[in-house]
């Protein structure tokens, strides 16, 4: 008995090699091609989604929230298609469904790219160049789909338990293969992984409620399950309509319970330029995953023409109460400039991760910073990046240091520049280097300490204490503030090793 979900190029095999080993099994068989025919009779309109992800220069939150809902909607559909713990499946990411859920065997097909040119001539009329072109461009609109759908390279070869090269294994012998495989114990689904597949469903159920409802459609939600209870996070912003969250899911079969949370605190970043690459950037989503938070960007640029504006991130499309759930089709607008610092790709990928409060550009400088900063916000730590850039070096810093110390006084806030943000609160590795020599300057005092306990006693209370009184004063004075700054250190470092703050 066994899940087996194949993975594999389009125009090639792997649909054949699917159905010979559910011939072979009597295990159900599906495929992404049935999987679109019904989202379609659902209202899903999954073509026009896909467009927007592949096309869109730009990925908002309404749309990562919708493609949250058609995920949820494949494991729901697929979740039903399960008869005894078995089903095969097959689709161009198929491997990636069901994130976490242990004992499910997920297989990779590899065809050669002649035989996949060879389908297509055949298939579409078209001549050998035509078709590598078309394949070749569906090929890079696929990779791109998985990679913001699934969070995955399509080509990570470490995501498949097997991997198929049908070059030089006929599909006889490779059903035969994929057959004794799927049949281990190692892929027969145990009480825990069954039981993790029925949480990944139930929150998939939920986050279909929350989309298809009215009430909650608009917001952009995190939804988990954990033995059978939910917990459902929203973003600070969203509190005044997240008391629908718990009427919604009321109704939800098989849930035991529902906790609705918003996002404990937000991080603020501001700087002229961001980069969703930089090791920065890396450093702050690190914090932000620790404390639970959401980070909101803040670009803050000189005035244009001497005029400071307020402008809200292209990335970031606020959403009312009247819209509905349309499939993930974005309608046609206006082009957006890109030429925005990083600002909107950032969100794009903050927005991803669930942890984007939002953004904006500020042209301006202090006042408008302070200006546009809410005291109801609920922000744990604010980060000062590259700022004042246009003023010179020396005017950066300056105004820097100014704008976080005019901030810390608006908000009660913790202000630190980013090139403090690894020292103060991540562990890395001159974090370990310092751990490493800290413990060794202590080793060594605990170890010269008991070696030579007779003189350092004489020495505090003994006749040469007597000679040397306010020396012994001294050293004593000396000596155990440093012993506790270099014990305090590493007990803070243990500390942020094990991600307690």
């Amino acid at each position: 008995m066994s899940i087996v979900l194949m993975s594999g190029p389009a125009h090639g095999m792997t649909r054949v090699l699917a159905k010979k080993l559910a011939d072979e099994t009597g295990w159900p068989l599906y495929s992404r091609d049935q999987l679109a025919e019904e989202a379609h009779a659902q209202g899903i309109k999954l073509g026009r989604l896909e467009a927007s992800i592949i096309k869109s220069p730009i990925i908002s939150e309404r749309l990562a929230w919708e493609k949250e809902v058609y995920l949820s909607f494949v494991t729901d559909v697929l979740y039903k298609k399960i008869k005894d713990n078995n089903l095969v499946y097959t689709g161009r990411a198929a491997h990636l469904l069901f994130p976490g859920v242990e004992n499910i065997f997920r297989v990779g097909v590899s065809v050669p790219i002649e035989t996949r040119v060879d389908i297509v001539a055949q298939q579409l009329n078209l001549s050998p160049e035509k078709a590598l072109d078309y394949l070749k461009s569906l090929d890079a609109d696929i990779i791109k789909w998985v990679h913001y759908v699934h969070r995955a390279d399509l080509r990570d070869t470490s995501n498949y338990d097997l991997l198929l090269n049908l070059e030089h294994l006929n599909l006889s012998h490779a059903t035969s293969l994929l057959k004794q495989t799927a049949l281990l114990p190692e892929f027969d689904l145990t009480p825990d992984s069954r039981s993790h597949l029925e949480d990944v469903h139930l929150a998939a159920r939920a986050t279909l409620h929350l989309a298809l409802n009215k009430e909650t459609s608009h917001l952009s939600l995190g939804v988990r399950a954990s033995g059978k209870i939910l917990t459902v996070t929203y973003l600070p912003r969203q509190k005044d309509v997240a008391e629908s969250i718990s009427k919604v899911l009321g109704t939800l079969e098989e849930c035991k319970g529902t906790i609705c949370t918003m996002a404990e605190t937000n991080i603020l970043y501001l700087s002229e330029h961001f980069d969703p690459r930089s090791e920065d950037f890396q450093q702050i989503t690190q914090l932000a995953k620790r404390w639970g938070a959401a980070v909101e960007l803040i670009r803050l640029i000189p005035p244009k023409d001497g005029k400071p504006f307020f402008q809200e991130a292209a990335a970031l499309e606020p959403r009312t109460g009247d819209s509905t759930y349309t499939g993930g089709v974005e309608d046609d607008g206006p082009e957006v400039e890109t030429d925005d610092g990083g600002l909107s790709a950032t969100i794009e990928e903050l927005v991803a991760m669930g942890r984007s409060a939002g953004g904006y550009t500020i042209a301006g400088g202090q006042r408008e910073v302070i200006n546009a900063l809410r005291d109801t916000e609920n922000y744990s730590l604010i980060i000062l990046g590259d700022l004042f850039l246009s003023k010179g070096p020396q005017a950066s810093i300056r105004l820097t240091r100014e704008l976080g110390m005019a901030i810390n006084e608006r908000l009660k806030t913790p202000v630190i520049r980013i090139e403090e943000l690894q020292s103060q609160f991540l562990f890395g590795k001159k974090q370990a280097l310092k751990l490493l020599l800290f413990t060794l300057v202590v080793v060594a005092i605990y170890t010269l300490v008991f070696s030579f306990q007779k003189p350092i006693l004489d020495f505090l209370g003994g006749e040469l204490h007597e000679k040397w009184r306010w020396a012994s004063s001294i050293a004593v004075a000396l000596f155990v503030p440093l012993v506790a700054y270099t014990y305090g250190t590493i007990a803070g470092l243990i500390l942020k090793l094990v991600n307690i703050d």
